[in-house]
């Protein structure tokens, strides 16, 4: 439930700290006081979108914040552990916080942590309900009769109707994939056509190794470059042997070799000198041995040459025609073998998802028959209950129906529920969206929700003047119905009336002043003497007569 609610800078409120209690809160104060500033905080803390004009003139920011205690509402709790926004110092505990800037845009806070309008939207509907006449019209809608009616349901009931959706949804996709297939085998032929075509292109090749492109274009490089490549391999070969005219590299370091050799036992200091030149000499007789054997291993190949060029060209051709690189061909060649195979074998894929649609029809129709049995026992309970629920609140003989009419099969079931009332005594009765008023409406929401009340966990209920239109003995039975509502479940009602009024556990005013062409509103507890002067004003009769008349209805429901 809702504890407390602080506003600051809130649209004409300055500053207001309101604390509920379980039970049935009441809100009251003269027409156009600002008692919907409240309601329109509490939808903002739900995740309505914020709009211009929320700060008050003059300010900068305002905020809202709200503190629930959420100990029964394992559900959310639950939520808020997965999403990483449960109070860890206390998880019996939700603070939900939303400031707003005059120019820009505002913030959202669950437990302290930045969120977003969109999370408080997932976690509102485990909190409260509003119910004023814009909300009253959803109660119109079919769907949203068929949710109410399934509220009433067990817990096996709800899990059928969540395994349903699940069941509806895995079915359509079976469908969809058969639909496909049959699809796909009216173009097979063209398309088998196509993918051989494309391997056969690939095969031609004869792909054994992903790096052969590249190998290929080095041996090209080589074999292109081979007769300059000998040339110099032989003028190198020749600098460093001996030829006729002069001795090479090597003979002439040789002879420096043992002109060294000669001399070092002469002077120690030439030892060193005469070793490093005996080094260089065996360094250089070897590469002078390597570059001889690499000149008579070179080939001039222009056969070879025209292989590799021929290769290369082949593979340049099939993947400009494939877009793909060279590697793509391998991957391409898995994709085609796939696909071939897959058309080659259409009815066996076909018959395994004709199989499964079969089994899953079981399920699927099993559920349905469960679902619809279980609608027809709800309805039944639920009509006698919102029925007798109506006769108390004014609506003598009045007969409510939750009708069932078959349908297409969906995710939501195979029938369609609507909401039938007969009103009056002798009167034809008709679907709810055609036969009530806006005051009647009210009232059969609030005959709904009595006896949804022991249905669901759903901690808090909001009403925003559900007394419109109605006074005298069925405004008394509204006041009853609430005041045994508010031992179900804690209530927030804006009411005018006080036969309601009365009734409240807490009792909440609002005011409006306007000084210096500036317009505040207030929002006190009334208690004591203040709470008989706001039930006299409600009235009529501020004399003392009439306070002594409210201080009697106060003191009757204590």
């Amino acid at each position: 439930m809702i504890k407390e609610l602080q506003l600051e800078n809130f649209l004409f409120m300055k500053n207001a700290g309101l604390s509920f209690s379980q039970g049935l809160n009441v809100i009251t104060g003269e027409t156009g006081a600002g008692k919907s500033i409240m309601l329109e905080a509490v939808k903002l803390i739900l995740g309505k979108k914020s709009r211009p004009g929320i700060v008050m003139p003059g300010e900068n920011t305002a905020k809202i914040q709200a503190e629930f205690d959420i100990k029964n509402l394992i559900p959310l709790k639950n939520k808020l552990q997965e999403t990483g926004l449960l109070n860890e110092d206390d998880p019996n505990l939700l603070s939900v916080s939303r400031t707003f800037k005059d120019e820009g845009n505002g913030r959202v806070f669950v437990n302290g942590i930045m969120s977003t309008a969109s999370v408080l939207k997932e976690i509102g509907p485990y909190l409260m309900e509003i119910h004023g006449q814009n909300e009253h019209q959803t109660l119109l809608d079919p769907d949203t009769q068929r949710q109410l009616l399934d509220r009433t349901g067990s817990e096996t009931h709800k899990n059928n109707l969540l395994e349903l959706k699940a069941t509806h949804k895995k079915r359509q996709q079976i469908i969809k994939q058969l639909s496909e297939l049959e699809s796909k085998n009216s173009r097979s032929a063209d398309r088998i056509e196509e993918l051989e075509a494309i391997l056969k292109d690939i095969m031609s090749l004869n792909l054994l190794n992903e790096n052969e492109e590249e190998e290929l274009k080095e041996e090209s490089k080589l074999l292109s470059h081979s007769e300059q490549i000998l040339s110099n391999l032989r003028a190198a070969t020749s600098m460093l042997s001996d030829n006729e005219d002069e001795g090479g590299a090597v003979s002439k370091l040789y002879k420096a070799f043992e002109s060294l050799r000669k001399i070092s036992d002469y002077d120690k200091t030439l030892n060193d000198l005469s070793e490093r030149t005996g080094s260089l000499y065996y360094e250089l007789k070897a590469l002078q041995t390597d570059l001889e054997y690499k000149a008579d291993e070179t080939d001039l190949n222009p056969d070879r040459l025209y292989e590799v060029q021929a290769r290369l060209a082949d593979i340049s051709r099939v993947c400009r025609k494939q877009s793909c690189d060279f590697k793509g061909l391998f991957e391409l060649k898995q994709k085609v073998n796939a696909e071939l195979e897959d058309l080659m074998q259409p009815d066996q894929t076909k018959d395994k998802l004709k199989k499964a649609l079969t089994e899953i029809d079981k399920t699927y129709k099993s559920l349905l028959s469960e679902i619809s049995d279980e609608r027809e026992m709800l309805a039944k309970s639920l009509n006698e209950k919102v029925s007798a629920e109506m006769a108390s609140l004014g609506f003598n003989s009045s007969v409510f129906e939750a009708k069932t009419e078959k349908t297409e099969p969906t995710s939501d079931g195979a029938e369609n529920i609507e909401f039938y009332v007969s009103l009056n005594p002798g009167a034809p009765g008709g679907p709810l969206r055609k036969i009530a008023s806006g005051g009647e409406l009210s009232r059969v929401a609030l005959a709904i929700k009595k006896v949804l009340a022991t249905c669901d966990a759903l901690p808090t209920l909001i009403f925003d003047e559900i007394d419109t239109g109605i006074g005298g003995k069925t405004a008394e039975a509204v006041a009853e119905s609430l005041n045994k509502l508010g031992k179900e479940k804690q209530v927030l009602l804006v009411t005018h009336l006080h036969q309601i009024a009365k009734e409240g556990s807490y009792h909440f005013m609002v005011s409006k002043t306007i000084t210096d062409n500036q317009t505040r509103i207030n929002i006190t507890k009334v208690e004591g003497q203040e709470r008989v002067e706001e039930i006299a004003r409600m009235l009529g009769k501020t004399d003392s007569e009439g306070l002594s008349f409210a201080q009697t209805l106060l003191s009757k429901n204590n």
